[in-house]
């Protein structure tokens, strides 16, 4: 048995030290070895070496460049965007990103017998995409990303998906102060989510878009829909615990306190609201 097949089996046995040991003695002599290189770059990833997983990872990446190995090039800036995100890198993590769409918007252009896994690369890449500029503050490159996502899960998408994208193209809209774009995302997400079947996630996805609404109309002292939004957001969080049979620990959600609090508040101060309006 060779070095490496020594490695790969330590690594099936779950002895990602020994293995990495035995990679590293061949790489020694074969630096250049693609099969010694993956194996190595999986193995500091399980072991959280990301800055040495990375540069192994480019490293494959351009002799998959060379030799046109395109799946392997997806799943390489797949995994460094991760990393790159874990280490704090945004604008790194962000162009591998942006590599792997480049690379799928290409090839479901001129490959026709592999469509549907592009397409699924493409989705999950843009949705990536879209939650590393929305957490690194780039809001309006988010609002560009989530459009695009909407308009290939309308061709190639289910409800749900386009709702989930809608929900997400109105936080982004949210944080921008385009209230009227926002609100309109937030209400097209929820005409969706409303017929769909009563299902826990699904009274969670309905909680999570009446209290951004309920908010919105609260900056503009509509407090009667308002109280409506809230009220529906309490309801549907309360039957997310009472469906998973843990209904004594809704104290601790974050977004039912906030959503509470608004709801105690606007009941008890009711009679403020025509002086406001």
């Amino acid at each position: 048995m060779s070095t490496i097949e020594t490695a790969e089996r330590l690594e099936g046995k779950g002895d990602y030290l020994g293995s990495l040991e035995l990679v590293l003695k061949v790489l020694e002599n074969e630096p250049n070895n693609v099969r010694a290189l993956e194996l190595k770059a999986s193995l500091c990833i399980i072991k959280d070496r990301l800055p040495e997983a990375i540069r192994t990872y480019e490293k494959l990446l351009r002799f998959y460049e060379s030799n046109d190995e395109v799946w392997k090039q997806l799943f390489v800036l797949r995994t460094t965007c991760s990393a790159y995100w874990r280490l704090k890198s945004s604008d790194k993590a962000i162009s591998s990103c942006e590599k792997s769409i480049a690379i799928c918007e290409r090839f479901l252009k001129i490959d026709g017998s592999h469509k549907d896994s592009f397409i699924e690369e493409f989705f999950g890449m843009l949705w990536m995409l879209g939650e590393y500029q929305y957490k690194s503050g780039r809001y309006s490159c988010a609002v560009d990303t989530y459009k695009k996502m909407l308009g290939l899960n309308l061709k190639f998408g289910c409800l749900e998906t386009i709702a989930d994208t809608l929900y997400e193209l109105a936080c982004a809209y949210h944080k921008l102060n385009d209230t009227a774009e926002a609100l309109s995302k937030y209400s097209g997400a929820l005409k969706i989510y409303k017929p769909l079947e009563d299902k826990v996630y699904m009274f969670d996805y309905r909680s999570k878009v009446h209290y951004p609404i309920a908010t919105i109309h609260f900056s503009a002292r509509d407090y009667k829909k308002t109280l409506f939004h809230v009220e529906k957001c309490v309801f549907y969080i309360e039957k997310v615990y009472e469906e998973i049979n843990d209904s004594g620990d809704v104290e601790d959600d974050s977004m039912y306190k906030k959503a509470k609090r608004l709801q105690d508040s606007l009941k008890k101060n009711k009679f403020l609201w025509k002086k406001y309006k």
